[in-house]
């Protein structure tokens, strides 16, 4: 029976020691290099050579230090340098504090601009308000003096017919004068009567059209003050409205399903305006107008309710992407798999924000995708924040827009130090790149 070979050295070698490669990309390429079975061995054996030597130093610099100054002052040097890494570390670690403290006071800087144009918006429509009030006022003021008009002049012409009737009969009393003399008398009481009553009417009159004009007048104004009014809000709110619908128009997002959750959670009541009209059926043009404002105001307030509430913006604002959401090559097989995020590089130890307030669900180890965040928002949405070095939230914690909840590394499946960053509703993945670039030219 013949003898069975020897097992050679490279075979063992390949064993212990397989083919390794070790990959460097850059912004056009990806190269890597490979580490045979010798070179690791050779590897191997030089670091258990250094490890020996660094033993033997080490236990020689320990016995030169209990006896000799010498080892005192290389004790100094060393303290002194770990001194200055302290020191160092500490200078790194205010950097990062003030450029915390700067996105904070840009964060307080948009809330605040917005909070001045909705203070703005409110103080306008309650001045529309105001001025509907005396309008209405005015309105009713000038019916009734319209309606005393109207009866004085019926008056009048009662008092007219009354003198053509009596002037008629004092024509045919003339004729019999000297049977009428009685009568006469009395009847040019009674002319006489009729005449001041009729002049009284007249200057009563004539006050009443004084007033009325007047009153036109003071109308006009309110007119006019009610015109600027509503086209300083329609201009104000047709700004606010434009923005934010760009803004979600650049969404893949079901805006009227978002819309009607915002709508029951931001105030439980809808329904669109409807003019009342007047008694007689007739709907005033100003009142469609006014209530085509109104329900733009509400389209914008529950537009900014429902953009608060969305994960909008960048975990990661000094991050670069480096790879986008879909199909690419998977840079650890080398073939097509989907993407279901967005990488963004940054050193390792950068800030990562929470994107929106919401509660974390998870924070932890998993898997491939190493130290990982994930935090449920509002209208279903999910956000993913993979791969970090260190973890700032844990499970259940609640966290606003802002907020840091990570440091970027490359732990898990990772080739470098990044953030990959995931958007779900419903569990299904949605490309992040539209929500953290859509805030940019609207807010």
């Amino acid at each position: 029976m013949p003898s069975r070979p020897p097992r050679s050295s490279p075979g063992l070698l390949s064993k212990l020691f397989p083919e390794r490669r070790v990959y460097i990309r850059s912004s056009e390429h990806t190269r890597y290099l490979a580490v045979s079975p010798v070179a690791q061995a050779g590897m191997l054996a030089l670091v258990a050579a250094m490890l020996g030597w660094t033993g033997y130093a080490t236990s020689a610099f320990v016995e030169n230090a209990l006896d000799g100054r010498a080892a005192r002052i290389q004790l100094e040097t060393v303290t002194e340098a770990y001194e200055a890494r302290i020191a160092a570390y500490e200078r790194q670690q205010t950097g990062l504090e003030e450029q915390a403290n700067q996105a904070d006071q840009r964060r307080d800087e948009i809330t605040l601009r917005l909070s001045e144009k909705q203070a703005r918006l409110v103080e306008t429509a309650n001045d529309l308000r105001a001025a509907d009030g005396e309008l209405e006022v005015l309105r009713e003021e000038f019916e009734t003096i319209v309606a005393g008009r109207r009866s004085d002049r019926e008056r009048i012409d009662a008092l007219e017919s009354q003198l053509s009737e009596m002037q008629i009969a004092l024509t045919e009393a003339e004729t019999s004068k000297a049977n009428l003399d009685g009568a006469l008398t009395g009847l040019s009481s009674a002319i006489d009567m009729v005449i001041a009553e009729r002049d009284y009417a007249a200057g009563k009159l004539a006050t009443l059209d004084d007033q009325l004009a007047r009153m036109h007048t003071k109308i006009g104004r309110y007119e006019d003050r009610q015109e600027r009014l509503v086209s300083q809000l329609e201009e104000a709110t047709q700004v606010s409205l434009a923005g934010l619908e760009t803004l979600f128009s650049r969404l893949p997002i079901d805006l009227n399903a978002i819309m009607s959750q915002a709508r029951r959670d931001f105030g439980g009541t809808g329904g669109l305006l409807e003019p009342a009209g007047e008694p007689d059926g007739e709907t005033w043009e100003d009142d469609k107008r006014v209530g085509l404002l109104l329900q733009n105001l509400e389209s914008v307030g529950l537009m900014r309710f429902a953009a608060d509430r969305m994960p909008l913006g960048n975990p990661v604002p000094s991050g670069r992407k480096t790879s986008s959401f879909g199909i690419r090559r998977d840079p650890w097989r080398r073939s097509r798999a989907r993407h279901n995020g967005q990488d963004l590089a940054a050193p390792r130890g950068t800030p990562v924000y929470a994107t929106a307030d919401g509660v974390v669900t998870f924070a932890g180890r998993r898997g491939g995708y190493g130290l990982f965040v994930k935090v449920r928002h509002a209208f279903g949405f999910e956000t993913l924040y993979a791969h970090n070095s260190r973890l700032r939230v844990k499970a259940g914690q609640r966290v606003s827009r802002g907020d840091r909840i990570a440091d970027v590394g490359s732990t898990g499946r990772s080739t470098g130090n990044h953030v990959h960053y995931e958007i779900r509703v419903g569990n299904r993945p949605i490309n992040p790149s539209k929500f953290i670039e859509a805030p940019r030219n609207v807010l």
